[in-house]
């Protein structure tokens, strides 16, 4: 098992995936991870979405003008989406869970 800084120190972003399913352990354990992100005040001002429909994640590839394109190809896209009527940090609070969803993806090998 890779330490926490050599994850950090060797995840990349990726811009292009296999064709395959994400195997539904994987998946857990990525979920899983994300979800121990602290929050402010306890607050949780986060969700997390995990999307496998085909026409869900080409409506997200287009939800920006740059930098979503890649999510019309994922098997399973993983959207974090902040609650700003529930903490005035949610911005904060979803990166923090989102660092460590990217982390655990990298350290589950995918």
């Amino acid at each position: 098992m890779a330490s926490m800084l050599d994850l950090i120190k060797t995840r990349r972003s990726i811009r292009k995936f296999e064709n395959r399913e994400v195997e539904k352990d994987k998946l857990e354990a990525i979920l899983k991870g994300a979800l121990t992100a602290p929050s402010s005040r306890g607050k949780r001002s986060w969700n997390l979405v995990v999307v496998t429909e085909k026409e869900k994640l080409n409506q997200l590839s287009k939800c920006r003008e740059m930098g979503s394109g890649f999510l019309a190809n994922v098997p399973v896209g993983l959207v974090v989406v902040g609650d700003p009527t529930l903490c005035d940090v949610w911005v904060e609070d979803g990166s923090i869970s989102a660092t460590l969803l990217l982390l655990e993806v990298h350290g589950q090998g995918l």
